[in-house]
């Protein structure tokens, strides 16, 4: 069976490197593209969906934005199953003046330095908090295009998808700060997990993916 994975923000497969899955499964990673200006989440899907084969069954994992865009692909075409980690399955309330200040910073010609930039702060909401982490959050900051990134974040700010998509399976961790897990209601939560425990727990996440990927196996 052919698995899409879907990276977080402008990071690539590099965060997916210590999985280790079931090798009865033809795994494929989608790349990022450059969005057209003020393309809407949806039409930026259709254009992703050019990477997969559709014409056989297929699962798909989001991380973080990834899997944003993996239940706007689940509303164009049908996964036997979604798998999200360190995500969310609808969108989270956000204040309209919350959404012009948002979109006012994302604007500003200091945001891309700002939010590129590795230090403290940035470590601590990712969860990076070894030196082989900052290595990688360090390297995926520098080359996301920020073009890419301002985009994201304002179509993120914008998302209406309140109903949690069919067949999705939610993988959360209960020390993530970039989506607390407050907001989120998980299927199964990673105790201490990060943002980026997908990486740094890469044992139990690839046990449990193995385990839930194995429902859906035809």
């Amino acid at each position: 069976m052919n698995l899409y994975f879907l990276s977080g923000l402008g990071a690539d497969k590099r965060v997916f490197d210590k999985l280790k899955l079931n090798d009865r499964y033809a795994v494929h990673y989608i790349d990022w593209i450059p969005p057209r200006k003020k393309e809407p989440l949806h039409d930026y899907a259709l254009r992703l969906i050019a990477q997969m084969d559709t014409t056989k069954p297929f699962q798909l994992v989001g991380l973080s934005f990834g899997g944003i865009m993996a239940s706007e692909i689940a509303e164009i075409i049908r996964p036997e199953q979604i798998i999200l980690i360190s995500s969310t399955p609808a969108n989270i309330p956000v204040s309209k003046f919350n959404r012009g200040l948002i979109k006012f910073l994302l604007f500003s010609p200091f945001s891309a330095p700002i939010l590129k930039s590795a230090n403290s702060f940035t470590y601590k909401f990712f969860g990076a908090d070894t030196p082989e982490l900052k290595t990688l959050l360090r390297q995926i900051l520098h080359d996301t295009d920020s073009k890419f990134l301002k985009w994201a974040l304002t179509r993120m700010t914008d998302w209406n998808h309140p109903d949690k998509a069919e067949n999705l399976y939610h993988i959360h961790g209960s020390a993530d700060r970039l989506i607390p897990l407050k907001i989120v209601k998980p299927d199964i939560i990673i105790e201490g997990g990060g943002h980026l425990m997908v990486y740094k727990q890469h044992e139990e996440i690839s046990k449990i993916l193995n385990q839930q990927l194995a429902t859906k196996f035809k």
